[in-house]
């Protein structure tokens, strides 16, 4: 049986193991010069106030073939699921059932459960390599880049560390159930992408609630910077302050400058002040800002950082393998139920 799968599953097999050499041997020959480029801004060496230094950095990596890379590791990792899911588990079963071949190996006393269980088993593992040695190489590339901007943003993180194996082995569960239960090829691929899709969409919100957020809040400093809107016709002179959260603040959540009394604040603003027919507080925009600041207004910034990076990992991954789990469990009470 084991044999059988194997001869089944090696075109996909060769593929799979093609991407993984090409990716490893793309990225792992082009982390020296990524280094270099670090080394050379300055950035590795830096110990303390390195803002300016890692922008450069970033800057310079991404403005050749570089940036590109990084764009196309975290594009191949984030259409892993939907490709495995497409190509690897919606026709492994349905194909067989379309076509009776089924019956064939059903026949020659070996077990419906042993017949469905080498196919999970087996290509399930190969999904999970494939998955986690096209990740490795590119985390570990992307690592001194993701330093910088931090590996919990949405997109970075879920091409990062063993979340890309989750989704890949849901992916492939989700492709064999959905082929099993249509036995329809075709119907199973189309239904299938669309599962998987929803099923990363849906990571999007599950992962931000795997861990605790944090807060930062502090009164806006006097040399605060920041963007400013107003109506100069509107009768209730409302006005919308807009500041950048801190540096440590990797994926933000919300972004709220407060008022006096603890509300949200959204004026109103004195047009002495602030708008087209300022008098007071000097030339321009600086006038208004320092009106504002005279408020005691506070910025309110809730987010995650990349201290929880690894936390969500495993968090987010187990979710992922237990409703694998529960998927392949399912797929083995149908064929003993519902499959002739």
């Amino acid at each position: 049986m084991i044999w059988l799968t194997w001869r089944q599953f090696r075109t996909q097999a060769v593929i799979g193991l093609a991407l993984v050499i090409a990716v490893a041997a793309a990225y792992l020959a082009t982390r020296s010069t990524l280094l270099d480029i670090a080394r050379d801004s300055g950035y590795t060496a830096c110990t303390a106030d390195c803002g300016q230094l890692a922008s450069q950095f970033v800057k310079t990596a991404r403005s050749g073939y570089l940036g590109k890379l990084y764009q196309i590791g975290a594009l191949v990792l984030l259409l892993f699921p939907a490709l495995v899911g497409l190509f690897w588990g919606a026709p492994l079963v349905a194909r067989e059932l379309e076509a009776g071949t089924h019956r064939l190996v059903w026949n020659q006393s070996i077990s419906r459960n042993r017949w469905l269980g080498v196919k999970l088993g087996g290509i399930g593992l190969a999904t999970a390599t494939v998955a986690g040695l096209a990740s490795w190489a590119i985390t570990a590339w992307a690592s001194p880049l993701d330093k910088v901007d931090g590996w919990v943003t949405p997109l970075t993180y879920a091409a990062r560390g063993i979340v890309p194996i989750g989704y890949a082995v849901l992916a492939f569960v989700v492709g064999v159930t959905i082929g099993m239960v249509l036995r329809r090829t075709v119907a199973a691929m189309a239904v299938t992408l669309v599962v998987v899709a929803a099923a990363m969409v849906g990571g999007l919100f599950l992962r931000e609630q795997l861990v605790a957020h944090s807060t930062y809040q502090a009164a806006l400093p006097a040399d605060w910077d920041g963007g400013i809107s107003l109506s100069p016709d509107d009768p209730s002179h409302d006005i919308r302050v807009e500041v950048e959260p801190p540096e440590v603040a990797t994926w933000v959540l919300s972004n709220t400058i407060l008022g006096s009394t603890g509300a949200k604040y959204h004026g109103p603003y004195d047009p002495d002040y602030c708008g087209p027919h300022a008098t007071k507080g000097g030339d321009g925009p600086q006038g208004c800002r320092n009106w504002l600041t005279a408020q005691n207004l506070q910025q309110k910034v809730t987010y995650i950082g990349n201290d929880k990076f690894w936390v969500m990992q495993w968090r987010e991954t187990g979710v992922l393998l237990v409703a694998s789990s529960l998927l392949a469990i399912f797929c083995f009470w149908w064929i003993r139920r519902r499959v002739a």
